[in-house]
């Protein structure tokens, strides 16, 4: 079921139609409530309805429970379904990377600086690009890596 709600608000954003992404993300946060992903697709859909305050306050609890979610590192049912989400969110075959991108240069707009960074580590993730950790380079879903010369 989570694969299925993933590809929808995939489905939606893609066609532009941030009435249903809403519809789709209050979905999830009614089972899951405060619910990273969801919060995400329904603070950019709300940005792309013009309803700035709501989406500002949307990214707000977002940038609280990830504050939270940091010092508190006890897993619960609630917090299984999340992380599933999250992950399936983030693959190559969710289609949702240009959404995640999306949504890190709102969150950017709006002055959510730190969470606007993961969100464009989500779309890199999403994209399964190759990602620069330090000096090495680190193939993600197995890119092929230029030449040494």
């Amino acid at each position: 079921m989570i694969t299925a709600l993933i590809d929808l608000m995939g489905a939606y954003y893609q066609a532009g139609n941030p009435g249903q992404m809403e519809v789709i993300a209050r979905t999830i946060l009614a089972t899951i409530p405060e619910d990273l992903v969801a919060l995400h697709f329904l603070g950019v859909a709300l940005y792309q309805m013009g309803r700035i305050e709501s989406a500002r306050e949307v990214f707000n609890r977002i940038c609280a429970r990830s504050t939270r979610d940091r010092r508190n590192k006890r897993a619960t049912t609630g917090e299984m379904a999340t992380t599933t989400l999250r992950r399936e969110a983030r693959t190559p075959a969710s289609g949702l990377s240009e959404a995640w991108q999306h949504i890190a240069q709102v969150m950017r707009s709006l002055g959510f600086r730190g969470a606007a960074s993961r969100a464009y580590q989500a779309s890199l993730a999403a994209k399964g690009l190759v990602l620069q950790m330090g000096t090495e380079t680190v193939p993600v879903f197995g890119q092929a890596q230029p030449r040494s010369r």
